[in-house]
């Protein structure tokens, strides 16, 4: 009871709980449930292995919809996501449009939209069989393209 009204007094009661739980955070080890460190965020593969690359190209289905092709050179599409990949470029893609997630693509063809009138940015993420986004020793493996919806399409 006399620490509650101290620090009302004060003011500074939540300046201390901030305190005390970031001080929780610091101490907290920082571990993944297996109880080991935290992988890594990308999914780098060996110099010995060619990277993968994706060219993506947009066919038009009407009302603002469009089937991207993906095609990629090095990479193996699959429906199979692991909790912890191997550093092999086997898995699938995340399409973004404007810089927001769309879709997953699982295989090499996937329908995205209604997109508005206007010129989208479509950039596609090639990613490991646990999400990461693969890397190898071009960069990042991803496909850029930009499309421009004509009006009256939506």
């Amino acid at each position: 009871m006399f620490g509650r009204a101290f620090f009302s007094r004060l003011n500074i009661g939540p300046c201390i709980i901030a305190l005390l739980l970031g001080s929780l955070v610091i101490a907290a080890p920082i571990v993944n449930a297996k109880g080991r460190p935290p992988r890594a965020v990308f999914l780098i593969l060996p110099d010995a292995i060619t990277p993968p690359t994706v060219n993506i190209e947009a066919e038009a289905l009407g009302a603002g919809r469009y089937r991207l092709s993906l095609d990629t050179t090095e990479f193996m599409f699959t429906e199979l996501c692991v909790p912890e990949a191997e550093a092999v470029p086997v898995g699938h893609a995340h399409v973004h449009v404007n810089g927001e997630k769309v879709a997953s693509a699982y295989f090499p063809t996937v329908e995205i939209g209604p997109l508005a009138p206007g010129t989208h940015v479509i950039d596609v993420v090639l990613r490991g069989q646990d999400h990461r986004p693969i890397v190898g020793r071009d960069g990042l493996a991803q496909g850029v393209l930009s499309i421009t919806v004509p009006h009256g399409q939506t």
